[in-house]
């Protein structure tokens, strides 16, 4: 007959499995911060598939629109630090709108801890066919003597925007920022003749400049992409700015080391699958395996890397 000890630890053994296998099937929420259908949600969703295969644990996908995906980081930063909530965001969203407002009501060093990154694109410098510019050396000299060249188009306070900022300043002269809501319009414009020049993402130049209607000059990563790789980095030619849009999965501080450790090289294995670079390449962008570690100093070197932008620019904190 078993002893009162021996029933108390069996029954204490069952608790624990029971504990752990409740807690293997608790479901992983991914907030997105922008509208289904756009490229950076089809790319989450793409990674949420992936990890709950990788796992074995539900993940759903929420879309927490506003406030330039402060919505969406702020009930991250309301979460439990357990891994069974997370962030996907670009880096833009981390370590460039945490300046750029006045009131970001987050810290990306305290409130945040990086996950993995698992996917990039890239970010190009594109005038319109018409241009007179077949390297950076021949646009740049165009851009010091005419004002048309220097007058660079995109959204206020984004990567484009700031991109331009530091291109500018390595290359000598002043970039006119030209504002637009979104880069669609950029696009259109670019193509109309409006802009004769413009920083852009890849995904959105690369159709037209392998149709011949706008041409890329030169990438921003700090080295060729692998669909461009006829086109040079700006480093290449000669301007020493290096720079990548890139998307990555945030868990809110104190979540436990080894939980971030499990979820970030499950989504590192994903991103290294054939099916996973295709489904990227078809929204522009590239498989970008990091974990947590090396994402967190990539952060601190975008952070100074923006506030030099930012100062550049002059752009005025948001409200």
């Amino acid at each position: 007959m078993k002893s009162m000890i021996e029933r108390f630890l069996a029954a204490l053994l069952l608790a624990l499995i029971a504990t752990g296998a409740c807690a293997q099937q608790k479901p992983i929420r991914v907030l997105v911060g922008l509208p289904p259908g756009s490229g950076t949600e089809i790319v989450s969703r793409l990674y949420a598939d992936k990890l709950r295969a990788a796992l074995g644990q539900p993940v759903i996908v929420e879309n927490r629109i506003g406030a330039s995906g402060l919505i969406a980081m702020d009930a991250l930063r309301a979460s439990p630090a357990d891994g069974s909530v997370l962030l996907f965001a670009p880096n833009g969203g981390i370590t460039l709108i945490s300046q750029t407002f006045r009131n970001p009501r987050f810290d990306p060093f305290k409130d945040v801890v990086p996950v993995a990154m698992v996917a990039l694109t890239d970010i190009v410098l594109v005038v319109n066919a018409s241009v007179n510019a077949k390297s950076m050396a021949e646009f740049v000299a165009l851009a010091k003597s005419d004002a048309r060249y220097r007058a660079l188009g995109s959204a206020p306070g984004t990567i484009p925007h700031l991109s331009a900022a530091l291109f500018s300043d390595a290359a000598g002269f002043e970039a006119l920022h030209v504002p637009y809501k979104g880069a669609g319009q950029v696009t259109i414009d670019l193509l109309g003749g409006q802009l004769q020049a413009s920083v852009v993402t890849s995904g959105g130049a690369l159709p037209h400049h392998r149709a011949g209607k706008l041409r890329i000059l030169a990438t921003f990563g700090p080295s060729r992409s692998p669909v461009m790789q006829d086109i040079p980095t700006m480093k290449e030619s000669g301007y020493p700015v290096e720079l990548n849009a890139w998307f990555g999965f945030y868990a809110p501080a104190g979540t436990p080391a080894d939980v971030v450790d499990r979820i970030g090289r499950a989504l590192v294995e994903a991103s290294r699958t054939p099916e996973v670079r295709e489904r990227l390449a078809a929204v522009g962008m590239e498989p970008a395996g990091r974990l947590s570690q090396e994402v967190a100093k990539i952060m601190r070197a975008e952070y100074e890397m923006w506030g030099k932008a930012i100062r550049i620019a002059g752009l005025k904190p948001q409200d």
